[in-house]
């Protein structure tokens, strides 16, 4: 089994500008896929990002972010896909599961004025 475990980046300051992530965490065989959703109701926000945590490697990794349409790093491309209206919801898909895609995983959401 593949353990898939993400907690919701959270501003504590402001609960108006808090980011849900669902589910709390997901268990999946290998070679599955796992989707994660990602949601909030902050107004102007307009793009979702992506990070993955995992014990092999230290800090956070950048995936990816969604805007108008995915962009995607270059290790990831063959990896995952992402869906969605940023300004409000966005999935994060991975697919073929394999045990180096067990991690936390995190999505934030932010604005761009360009």
């Amino acid at each position: 089994h593949l353990c898939l475990i993400q907690k919701p980046l959270l501003n504590a300051a402001n609960h108006a500008k808090t980011v849900l992530q669902s589910p709390n965490d997901l268990l999946k065989n290998q070679n599955e896929s796992a989707v994660i959703i990602c949601s909030h109701k902050i107004q102007d926000y307009n793009r979702m990002l992506w990070y993955k945590q995992s014990q092999d490697m230290p800090g956070l990794r950048f995936m990816g972010y969604l805007f108008t349409n995915e962009n995607i790093e270059p290790e990831f491309i063959n990896k995952i896909q992402m869906q969605g209206d940023a300004t409000e919801n966005a999935t994060l898909t991975i697919n073929n599961l394999t045990p180096q895609d067990s991690a936390v995983y995190f999505c934030a959401a932010y604005y761009t004025v360009i």
